[in-house]
């Protein structure tokens, strides 16, 4: 069904996009820009958990030439975030074109000819307050967003996001330009940024530079600049992939891109093993969220290194009044927290305490389809598999609901299936 919501800005349409893949190109909403006088189009796709988690909030990804990138990127992001845990959940949002000419001429900044026409003059500011005047507040209005941002774009859209740091660099926390079209009208980009590039911005920046095995794209001449003037406000990094070309090298580059942007969020394994104190975690992660301005579960690995180290140092007793505190300190990692104790309830006490547990923070978590299925599981131990197909069902309608991805689904089906009479 179209809905019609009227903003002081624009119009906006919205509709769920379905197809054979499920939720993964989430909603497409078309939008009137005011700016641009046109009709425009955003794709958004939200964290797998996104329903489940009510009080969490997000990191968002604004996606340059969105239609042609979308898909490929929200797989990426699939399994760095939402499998892989390597880097926080974020939201993803997709800015589609109008066909290559008009495409190109937003990504060329102003007073640079256009790829297509010399006579023909970027419009590369305008599009940028397209998407800081009217895109920006929208999904901010609109969904969980925390107070952190990335700007990603390759080719001609990474010459936009140069000129989107150069022109106005408190419009993104970070700026992620792969392989861009430095070279356009003779390296002009080069020539604006000298003029521009040091003042000072309200906020400090990230750019993430990259470039594959091509050559002539005048990236190193933007690199020597950076490295002449320092801005003040700017960290900047620069990576070279000689075995990528320039359309492979958009994915690793973002990927490596992310991983270093977030690298605090992910501890390793072999780090976690010499962390003796769940507290240090705790406050690891408090200092992580309170850095990039969001709030979510911290990641299952060091939830479970928490409650480990309480069994290995026989403080099991202590595990309530622990997890009560850091509870309060990250509340949206409440719940994992309990399950978690409850996992290790099961194994070194008995199934009735994991069930205890999980049941004690039923009501509060009844929307979560992890949460359900826990119990689920508890039932099917203790041989109760009626109870537990009643909640391996319930699970399945949240599931449904939540329009989650059909891996989620085959196994909640397996489960009611297996526990049928």
């Amino acid at each position: 069904m179209l809905k019609h919501l009227l903003l002081p800005l624009c119009f906006l349409y919205i509709f769920t996009t379905t197809n054979a893949f499920g939720n993964m190109l989430g909603q497409r909403i078309e939008m009137d820009s005011r700016i641009l006088g046109e009709e425009r189009a955003l794709q958004i796709l939200l964290p797998e958990n996104y329903q489940a988690d009510k009080t969490a909030s997000y990191p968002v990804i604004y996606l340059i030439d969105g239609d042609y990138n979308f898909n490929a990127v929200a797989g990426v992001l699939d399994l760095l975030a939402n499998k892989g845990q390597r880097i926080p959940d974020v939201i993803l949002v997709g800015i589609a074109d109008k066909g290559t000419q008009t495409y190109r001429t937003y990504m060329t900044p102003d007073a640079i000819s256009t790829l297509h026409d010399k006579n023909v003059k970027g419009q590369a500011n305008k599009f940028l307050s397209y998407l800081t005047d009217e895109v920006q507040p929208y999904i901010d209005k609109k969904y969980r967003t925390a107070k952190h941002s990335t700007i990603v774009g390759h080719s001609m859209g990474g010459l936009f996001v140069l000129n989107a740091l150069i022109e106005k660099p408190s419009s993104f926390h970070n700026y992620v330009a792969i392989s861009p079209s430095v070279w356009l009208d003779d390296n002009a980009i080069v020539k604006h940024a000298k003029e521009k590039l040091a003042i000072t911005a309200k906020q400090p920046v990230s750019l993430f530079l990259s470039l594959g095995d091509e050559t002539q794209m005048g990236q190193y001449d933007f690199i020597n600049l950076l490295d002449l003037t320092q801005p003040a406000h700017l960290t900047w990094s620069f990576n070279h992939y000689p075995d990528e070309n320039h359309n492979s090298v958009g994915i690793i580059s973002l990927r490596e891109s992310l991983k270093t942007l977030f690298d605090d969020w992910y501890i390793s394994e072999k780090r976690l093993n010499t962390i003796k104190s769940s507290d240090d975690i705790v406050n690891h992660y408090l200092q992580v969220m309170k850095k990039f301005s969001f709030q979510q579960s911290i990641p299952s690995a060091s939830i479970k290194t928490m409650i480990r180290n309480h069994y290995r140092q026989n403080k099991q007793q202590d595990l309530p009044a622990f997890i009560d505190k850091a509870s309060k300190l990250l509340p949206e990692s409440k719940r994992s927290l309990i399950a978690m104790q409850a996992s290790y309830a099961g194994h070194f006490d008995s199934a009735e305490a994991e069930l205890a547990l999980l049941k004690s923070v039923e009501v509060e978590y009844k929307h979560v389809i992890e949460h359900i299925k826990s119990i689920a599981n508890s039932y099917e131990k203790l041989g109760d598999n009626k109870t537990a197909h009643h909640y391996f069902q319930r699970a399945l309608v949240v599931a449904m609901q939540q329009k989650a991805q059909q891996w989620q689904l085959n196994i909640i089906n397996a489960k009611i299936n297996a526990t049928k009479k």
